[in-house]
C-alpha cells in the first residue's frame, strides 16, 4: 500500500511539473522572409550565429530559444549541432515577447570546433521553443 502511494504520488507530480512552464503551441517563429542571418563570429570557446527572427505569440510570454545546426558540424565550425539562443549582450537565455508579432535578435551560441567557416549564411533550420 506505502509503496503505491508512493508511485501515485511521484507520478502526480511528475505530470505537473510536466504542465508548467510556456505552452509552446502559442509561439510560432516564421523562418520565411520576415526572419533572417545577421552575421556570424567566434570569440574564445564559443561560436555565435547572429539572426533577427520574426515571432508570433497569443499572449505575452517569455521564452528560450534554441537551434540544431547540423550542417556547422560537419564544416568544423561547431563541436555539437545544439545551439542555445542568448540575447545581444550575451547575458541572457531569456526572451521577452509580447503579444503578437516581434522581431527579436538571437544569438545562437555553440561549442567552437577551430574552423572559421560556416555553411550556409541562413538561420539554422530547426529552432525551437526551450522554455
Amino acid at each position: 500500500m506505502k509503496k503505491l502511494s508512493v508511485i501515485l504520488l511521484s507520478a502526480v507530480l511528475f505530470f505537473s511539473l510536466v504542465s508548467c512552464g510556456t505552452d509552446k503551441s502559442n509561439v510560432i517563429i516564421d523562418n520565411s522572409g520576415k526572419s533572417r542571418f545577421i552575421d556570424f563570429y567566434t570569440e574564445g570557446e564559443y561560436a555565435y550565429i547572429e539572426c533577427e527572427l520574426n515571432i508570433y505569440t497569443n499572449k505575452d510570454t517569455t521564452v528560450m530559444l534554441g537551434a540544431v545546426d547540423e550542417d556547422d558540424v560537419k564544416t568544423g565550425l561547431l563541436k555539437s549541432s545544439e545551439l542555445t539562443g542568448v540575447s545581444k549582450d550575451g547575458q541572457s537565455e531569456d526572451f521577452i515577447l509580447k503579444k503578437g508579432e516581434n522581431t527579436v535578435t538571437v544569438i545562437f551560441r555553440g561549442d567552437y570546433a577551430g574552423i572559421p567557416e560556416i555553411s550556409q549564411r541562413e538561420i539554422p533550420r530547426f529552432i525551437y521553443i526551450k522554455k
